[in-house]
């Protein structure tokens, strides 16, 4: 057996031995919705919000529409003609009883501008338990009540839970909830079965405002490559724990086509190299199909390899068996789909590599040491229009204004924005 052979078995046996960990995972795991609890403190939901991407009128009114005794919601946008805004508008004006705020601050705290985006929406959060929810997220009356519920142990300060992709009507989209459902959402499942959690997932964050506020608040993530892995750090830094709901969010998988797509995943993969090195690595295993083909097809084919090759994809195409089946969600895997799949996401992992600069809502960022994300200097030197290049020394103050809070505060009602495309 030659040594690329050699390769080629050893890590279609890893990919195999891994589909199997994260079939028997998926097949255990069952979401289990609370609708009465005795933990229901009043909560305070944020939900920033760019743009109007579809779908965004059903997610926001989903979190809005729950069952559960005392909450205020509050949304947040950097522009006052953001397209969401008159989506916003719309949501507040047709739940008048709604405890709801609507911030419009452009201000930013650092380069990560959802995060700028919340540390603005701090100030009219009247509630000491928080969750922070995507805007691309669907959720039922249930959701409030089982997400908040872990908090209630002694010594926990985060919790999230699970996501799947629900995608709109074409390829793109399709690609990208097979993304989430076949190999996001079984490694996270596989991830905390092995260990106790320790990053919270950026579609859903429950926290305590003491739990936050010991970990920095969101001045400690200004600059974050991803706040949601550096926040699960951190919050553990200041000796909470975390928890895993067993609730699964939908999130709206839109994209426009297989070039926006593979932006977007180049830089979730490049977050996630710069974050988790070792996870990015093992990514190769979790989707292994294509370069154990090229290993152990080229340069001489045999039969026992394809063997090896074909449990591999029937695997693929249980765990997507499986995942739908547990969740709810659309069945995509044909061999088609999954190669094409399979392509596109080794393609994005070796992509990864070529550089740390990543691409979020029309400006150029870049991932440097300590998890932080600093502006990418243009061709002239100059830093991109609309993300000021971040200063940890001239920020603090800055984030302390940003973070402080406040009384619930409201904008005054204006004509929606006409419709535009999420940056």
């Amino acid at each position: 057996m030659s040594r690329v052979h050699a390769a080629g078995v050893l890590l279609s046996l890893a990919s195999i031995a891994y589909l199997m960990v994260a079939l028997w995972r998926m097949s255990r795991f069952h979401e289990r919705r609370l609708f009465t609890s005795p933990f229901q403190p009043p909560v305070t939901i944020m939900l920033p919000v760019c743009g109007a991407p579809r779908g965004l009128y059903e997610c926001l009114r989903s979190c809005c529409e729950q069952d559960y005794p005392v909450y205020q919601v509050v949304f947040g946008l950097h522009r006052a003609d953001d397209a969401g805004r008159g989506v916003i508008e719309r949501i507040m004006s047709e739940l008048p009883h709604l405890d709801a705020a609507l911030v419009v601050d452009d201000a930013r705290i650092g380069s990560n501008p959802k995060v700028s985006n919340l540390a603005n929406m701090y100030r009219a959060v009247r509630h000491d338990v928080i969750v922070m929810v995507d805007s691309d997220v669907k959720v039922d009356p249930a959701f409030l009540t089982t997400v908040v519920a872990p908090l209630s142990e002694d010594g926990v300060g985060g919790v999230t839970c699970l996501y799947k992709g629900e995608p709109v009507e074409n390829l793109a989209s399709r690609l990208g909830a097979m993304h989430i459902n076949n190999w996001l959402l079984p490694s996270m499942l596989v991830d905390s079965g092995l260990r106790e959690i320790d990053l919270l997932y950026g579609a859903v964050m429950a926290v305590t405002r003491r739990s936050l506020e010991s970990a920095g608040g969101f001045r400690a993530l200004a600059s974050a490559v991803a706040e949601d892995d550096v926040l699960g750090r951190l919050l553990r830094g200041a000796g909470f724990r975390l928890r895993l709901a067993p609730y699964v969010v939908g999130t709206i998988v839109a994209e426009d086509g297989v070039e926006t797509l593979f932006e977007h995943e180049l830089r979730w993969m490049r977050s996630l190299r710069a974050c988790r090195p070792l996870a990015h690595a093992c990514a190769l295993v979790m989707h292994g199909l294509l370069p154990c083909s090229v290993l152990l097809l080229w340069p001489h084919f045999r039969l026992s390899y394809l063997v090896l090759l074909l449990l591999h994809a029937a695997l693929k195409q249980q765990l997507d068996i499986v995942v739908s089946g547990r969740l709810g969600c659309r069945r995509h895997a044909s061999l088609g789909m999954l190669l094409v799949r399979e392509c596109l996401t080794f393609n994005v992992w070796l992509a990864s590599f070529a550089s740390r600069s990543m691409r979020w809502g029309g400006h150029v960022l870049r991932a440097e040491k300590g998890l932080q994300m600093a502006v990418h200097p243009l061709a002239d030197g100059t830093a991109p229009a609309g993300i000021p290049t971040f200063n940890p020394a001239t920020a603090s103050a800055a984030a302390t204004s940003a973070c402080s809070p406040g009384d619930a505060t409201s904008t005054s009602p204006a004509p929606p924005a006409p419709a535009r495309a999420r940056a």
